[in-house]
């Protein structure tokens, strides 16, 4: 029988808790609770979690400040970062220092459910962004045979949630998008995450191709024209998760 995923819950709202508690377990993980900053780098401390669920705004100590103090103590511990208020420049500079992501209040648990499945690690994840829904059906399946959890998005404004939500190892990022070009899409994604690899690809590139050599210059790792080489891009990928898997053991 294999064991159950543990998550860490801290909120100082106990009714809350207590819901989701009841959610996460109906789901088959093993969930502790602790009400306030301190009681979550104390519980931390005494032993493993595979993710912990907490809160912004709480007295004492906030959300941000114990997320950072956890990444010191559990650095590999993804940390998704709940709030009911408008703080905006607190989750900007908590998703620039690596937490996994942010949810707003209300919850919709079902969506909840899918982060928390995202974040575990089981597999990198990547983000696969093009218009081309028949496209990214494909490079899905492709990708998700290759052992990568893969989110697809269809526009600039999607991706950018999606990037704000989760904690990509990759972005496959396609340059032509309606409203924010794929640059635009790529420098705003840079500013929430400026860590993370990602890969431009176009199948225009006499119009986007020069997008795309202004993300090499901004520090996006490689450019794909369309079709794709898909021999090239997975060797690619193999060696990005490599390097990110060295990168985590010290």
């Amino acid at each position: 029988m294999a064991e159950k995923r543990k998550v860490l819950v801290v909120d100082d709202e106990k009714d809350f808790c207590r819901n989701v508690k009841d959610i996460l377990e109906l789901g088959d993980y093993e969930v502790a609770v602790t009400h306030n900053g301190s009681g979550a780098i104390e519980m931390v401390e005494r032993g493993s979690f595979d993710l912990v669920l907490m809160d912004v705004m709480m007295p004492g100590i906030n959300g941000v400040e114990t997320f950072r103090k956890i990444k010191v103590l559990a650095p590999q511990t993804p940390v998704i970062l709940i709030t009911a208020y408008a703080v905006e420049e607190l989750l900007k500079q908590a998703l620039r220092e690596g937490v996994f992501g942010t949810l707003k209040k209300p919850l919709d648990f079902e969506k909840l459910l899918t982060r928390i499945e995202m974040a575990v690690p089981d597999g990198g994840l990547l983000l696969f962004a093009d218009d081309d829904k028949d496209f990214c059906s494909n490079m899905e399946a492709i990708l998700s045979d290759k052992g990568y959890r893969v989110i697809v998005s269809h526009d600039s404004h999607s991706a950018i949630q999606e990037v704000r939500e989760h904690k990509f190892d990759i972005i496959i990022l396609d340059m032509k998008f309606p409203v924010l070009n794929g640059l635009e899409t790529y420098i705003t994604i840079r500013g929430i995450r400026p860590d993370v690899e990602v890969i431009v690809i176009t199948g225009y590139p006499r119009e986007m191709g020069g997008l795309a050599h202004q993300a090499l210059k901004k520090c996006s790792i490689a450019y794909f024209q369309k079709p794709l080489d898909m021999d090239r891009l997975i060797f690619l990928l193999e060696k990005i998760g490599g390097k990110n898997a060295n990168n985590e053991k010290h």
